[in-house]
């Protein structure tokens, strides 16, 4: 039997794909979602649309994340996003980088670029389940799980990819390649991500200056922060204060 010719002949029969969706419902601990190319949401089960926050899988159809997420994690999605769909290359079983500051829970996700009958790339696939502590990652995380807690506990003081590497023994290029690997970032942008992340939470409920939200989060001055500020969120810190004020 041809097994590839066997499974092309069934699924052609399947037709819709929605009649699939109860059963990804009953995953009650794992959302899953579909996106196309804008990182516009086109399917999500239900417990994807429980953490949008909203009552119906309709009301995130055709919507990027603005609306049900902070934007400092939206820009972090769609940059993976557009990652896998621009070099067709999956990410499996990698960690967010933004748990909330000060949890200790990990969400490891995958993602996988969907392709048409043509080949052509249209859009990803992905999974994502929360873990109850980094401490209880995969096995395949053990090794930089020591790692991963450090980098959240102490993302705002100067940390160096040298310092990391040689705290598990492996040299620069040997960290980065299996950092990279499992946690789907270089190790800078994972730093990165959680400073913007905390800088985005002070702006939003704090009236501190931004040259004081830059200190506490690990920027060494006020200017490199708004850039990379603005280049993960696209929007400046005083722009996005302003936008997130009640």
């Amino acid at each position: 039997m041809n097994a590839k010719a066997f499974k092309k002949a069934f699924w052609d029969k399947v037709g819709n794909f929605d009649q699939i969706l109860p059963l990804l419902d009953s995953l009650h601990d794992t959302a899953f979602f579909f996106k196309d190319l804008e990182s516009r949401h086109t399917m999500n089960n239900q417990r994807a649309v429980a953490s949008a926050r909203v009552a119906s899988e309709a009301e995130t159809i055709g919507k990027v994340g603005d609306e049900f997420w902070y934007s400092d994690r939206v820009a972090l999605y769609r940059k993976q996003d557009q990652e896998v769909m621009r070099t067709g290359k999956a990410i499996i079983n990698a960690m967010c980088p933004t748990p909330e500051i000060g949890s200790n829970t990990a969400i490891i996700y995958s993602k996988i670029p969907l392709r048409d009958k043509e080949g052509k790339i249209v859009g990803l696939a992905g999974v994502w389940r929360e873990t109850d502590s980094m401490s209880s990652m995969p096995h395949s995380y053990s090794k930089l799980a020591g790692i991963a807690e450090y980098l959240h506990s102490q993302f705002a003081e100067p940390i160096t990819v040298e310092e990391l590497a040689a705290r598990v023994g492996l040299s620069r290029s040997q960290f980065n390649r299996l950092f990279r690997k499992l946690f789907g970032l270089s190790p800078y942008d994972y730093l990165k991500s959680l400073r913007i992340s905390a800088a985005s939470k002070l702006l939003r409920e704090t009236d501190l200056k931004t040259t004081e939200v830059a200190l506490l989060t690990g920027f060494y001055d006020h200017s490199h922060f708004s850039k990379v500020f603005k280049d993960l969120m696209e929007l400046t810190p005083r722009a996005y204060r302003k936008m997130h004020s009640v």
